[in-house]
């Protein structure tokens, strides 16, 4: 077996080895349960077979892949890591795994107040079934452990932005106290998955997706938990004493633990959108946070969506990590590999860290 630091893709500077960490949120989600699992085995489809290239010229050795409805088998995530082995047969292959999603897990309660019809609002995280719009990492190197938050409460964070029925009037009452005592953070999941690098050891890597700052009302509901979403690391990487894991652990990441590097679409522009003002800056101009501010076609941009084009997708490693090299899979009309731009409407963004 190929050792994952010798790629032929991977340079070397004076001895040590690149690790190249990506995230791409690839819009592989269906209207029905299981139904990605056969779109992804089909050899023939098209937005697969971009997706694979893209992330077979990037090669990254580990990669956060976003919008990948979750099965509970892993089958889809499995079938994407033996696809892209596949794609890469000189090298290590991928392992894949699958985290569960609160998208599409109906509370029981009438969320928004317009009666409890099993709606996709409904749902702790906005979605048709359980698992649509899930994530998944593929690596080269093993997952030693997890930590997940899918089920910590959103009221449980210490001056969180709780929504108002009121615009602006600082009341936070938005849901429904019996909404309040069962309502999820994450509209996902948030997950700190460790691997073991060889000659590096643990390395944390901190994974999301939260709620895009849109599609709700004068509330702005899905703006808030944007911002608290990401909050969410940034106060792990401060070892909050409010966190608590699904597993009962208390606290985050303490200031001398391993390295780490945040990964993840979280639909949040520094200048534009709708997202709060300053909701990423909690992450880029955090104390222990490098942003590589890495670069495409269309500079730091990595989402084309209808009306403007915005950087949402992130690859932020600790500053005890050198950086080494960055870009987003985002081609110029000109570059033969600008067919894969169609892959999705976000694209591929990489991170090179230095391993010595």
């Amino acid at each position: 077996m190929a050792d994952p630091l010798h790629s032929p893709h991977r340079p070397v500077s004076n001895g040590a080895q690149h690790l190249r960490v990506a995230t791409f949120n690839v819009s592989l989600f269906g209207k029905q349960p299981g139904t990605i699992i056969t779109r992804v085995n089909d050899a023939s489809n098209q937005q697969v077979r971009h997706i694979i290239a893209a992330l077979a010229e990037a090669n990254p050795d580990v990669v956060l892949i976003n919008e990948l409805d979750f099965d509970p088998a892993g089958e889809a995530a499995n079938a994407l890591a033996r696809r892209l082995s596949l794609a890469l047969p000189d090298q290590a292959p991928f392992t894949a795994q699958a985290f569960p999603s609160n998208t599409g897990i109906p509370t029981g309660l009438d969320v928004l107040g317009k009666g409890r019809k099993p709606t996709p609002e409904n749902a702790f995280g906005f979605g048709e079934f359980p698992g649509q719009y899930g994530f998944a990492l593929l690596s080269r190197f093993p997952v030693t452990s997890t930590r997940s938050f899918q089920h910590f409460l959103w009221r449980d964070m210490p001056g969180a932005r709780l929504p108002d029925q009121q615009r602006k009037s600082g009341k936070g009452d938005f849901f429904a106290p019996a909404v309040l005592e069962v309502f999820r953070l994450s509209s996902k999941n948030h997950v700190d998955a460790v691997i073991d690098v060889p000659t590096l050891g643990p390395l944390h890597l901190l994974l999301s997706h939260p709620t895009p700052p849109v599609f709700d009302g004068p509330e702005q509901r899905n703006r808030r938990r944007n911002h608290d979403e990401i909050r969410l690391w940034a106060d792990y990487l401060r070892d909050a004493d409010y966190l608590v894991d699904d597993a009962g652990q208390r606290g985050g990441l303490p200031p001398d633990s391993a390295p780490f590097i945040i990964l993840g679409d979280l639909n949040a522009d520094p200048d534009r959108g709708d997202s709060e003002d300053q909701a990423i800056a909690q992450l880029l101009h955090h104390p222990r946070v490098v942003d590589p501010e890495p670069r495409g076609a269309h500079g730091t941009r990595t989402a084309d969506f209808r009306h403007q084009s915005m950087r949402v997708d992130y690859v932020l490693p600790c500053r005890s990590l050198s950086v080494h090299g960055s870009g987003v899979a985002w081609f110029a009309k000109d570059d033969p590999r600008a067919r894969w731009n169609s892959a999705s409407d976000h694209h591929l963004v990489w991170v090179d860290v230095l391993i010595p």
